[in-house]
């Protein structure tokens, strides 16, 4: 009864909840979990109990507000306000609240009713729950399952914004999420990042971001997690290359990365810079 219940509740998240908050993809198919079917279950029910944590913690860092990505025809009219930080906490993208404003809100009365049952805020310039309140959040939620791959970039963040000093205690948290997901490729270039931007040891830096593209060499990841990046593992070692001056490398690397993102235009522009 139970194995059921694991496995019916995975199946739900799964389908219930956006694409992105599930496990970050790999090369395998088939997980660690997936290799026995008791393993497989108990591998359904971390990740499942994983990504409520991390909807959860959406939520409760947003005050109990619910958001999400905008549609593309809201993004092209303009007929949803965009989610904004006024605190600097979160960025957001293409993002508005799952609850419409009263003024695009067709069902009047009934609408009025939900914005006054549920939280509810216009998502114009809005504040956060302080970091350190959702922080445990983040650590419990890659401890129920080691490879969330989300729960480490974002906890890795979180634990850098609520105070510099943290760095050391902010790279530990994303070696870790590195050693349990060693082929993921977010990971990799987020450390990548780190180590350029705020430790500024480049021969590291590079080696991160290299082990990010080898990652992602023989498959365009679906995950906007991963896909991303990906996308950012060649733009940052193009501007790498730009810090150290090594100007014939980072159009090299432009080059290479619009092999794979032809559209972007930071790797564009990185790719015409000639000084």
């Amino acid at each position: 009864m139970v194995a059921l219940c694991a496995v019916v509740s995975g199946a739900l998240v799964r389908v219930a909840t956006p694409y992105h908050t599930q496990r970050a993809e790999t090369l395998d198919a088939l997980t660690v979990y997936d290799k026995k079917a008791l393993a497989s279950v108990m591998g359904e029910f971390r990740g499942s109990v994983a990504s409520y944590l991390w909807a959860k913690t959406d939520e409760y860092t947003h005050g109990g507000v619910r958001l999400r990505p905008m549609t593309e025809r809201e993004k092209q009219h303009g007929t949803a306000h965009a989610a904004s930080s006024a605190d600097g906490l979160h960025d957001h993208h293409d993002e508005t609240g799952v609850i419409p404003e009263p003024e695009r809100d067709p069902r009047w009365l009934w609408g009025d009713i939900e914005r006054n049952v549920k939280p509810y805020f216009d998502v114009r310039h809005h504040f956060h729950r302080p970091v350190r309140e959702v922080l445990p959040l983040y650590r419990f939620m890659t401890w129920i399952d080691p490879t969330f791959v989300p729960g480490y970039l974002v906890g890795a963040q979180m634990i850098l914004f609520d105070n510099s000093k943290n760095l050391p205690q902010a790279l530990a948290f994303l070696e870790e999420g590195a050693r349990n997901s060693p082929k993921s490729i977010a990971i990799f270039t987020e450390l990548g990042r780190y180590h350029l931007l705020y430790t500024e040891r480049y021969d590291l830096s590079e080696r991160y971001l290299l082990r990010a593209v080898e990652n992602g060499a023989d498959w365009t990841p679906s995950n906007p997690f991963e896909r991303e990046g990906l996308l950012y593992a060649y733009r940052w070692l193009a501007l790498r290359a730009y810090k150290l001056g090594e100007l014939g490398r980072m159009r090299t690397w432009a080059w290479r990365g619009l092999q794979r993102f032809p559209d972007d235009g930071v790797l564009q522009m990185l790719m015409e810079k000639r000084e």
